[in-house]
């Protein structure tokens, strides 16, 4: 293709898209931080406080956990290097060690998934609400997209059109 042919093209499209644009009604678009609304919503702050105890209470029983292997194993080797052990014993004691070992690491584990479940069980009403209201803003206000700054996908967005105010009146904020 010529650059001829290129520039009477890319003029063709062009027009064609300002004409579209023009027979096409206002749209109107906005914009909200999802990250800061949660961080400020009281129900946001109640489930951060439920897993935070949560969180601390299993690595109360981790550490625990940890703190008993380390003194067995210390034992291990202090008897061992004062050969009050037989290799039999040694390797029998080795092997109860190893299994509280992965013993541990299955408790971690299960703690970690203890707390991506029940922060999902805190969470999903959270956003359900957060979800219902901007569907309601964006009926009400006539906003045929609503994006999330806290994403990162935003290139550039308008003070003005931010509809968090309208969200966290919505939500009784």
């Amino acid at each position: 293709m010529s650059l001829r042919n290129l520039i009477c093209f890319t003029l063709v499209l062009l027009l064609g898209a300002a004409t579209v644009q023009a027979q096409t009604p206002a749209t109107k678009y906005g914009h909200m931080n999802l990250g800061n609304l949660l961080d400020e919503l009281p129900s946001t702050i109640a489930a951060n406080t439920t897993l935070n105890a949560l969180a601390a209470s299993l690595t109360a029983k981790g550490d625990s956990m940890a703190a008993v292997f380390q003194a067995e194993y210390a034992q291990l080797e202090k008897e061992y290097n004062e050969g009050a052990l037989t290799p039999v014993q040694a390797q029998q004691r080795q092997i109860a060690l190893q299994k509280k070992q992965e013993e541990i690491k299955a408790f971690e584990e299960d703690a970690q998934k203890q707390l991506d479940g029940r922060r999902n069980e805190l969470l999903e009403p959270i956003l359900g609400q957060v979800d219902k209201a901007l569907r309601e803003i964006a009926k009400e206000q006539g906003y045929l997209m609503i994006f999330d700054v806290s994403s990162g996908a935003m290139l550039f967005a308008d003070e003005a059109d931010d509809v968090t105010p309208l969200l966290k009146k919505k939500m009784g904020q």
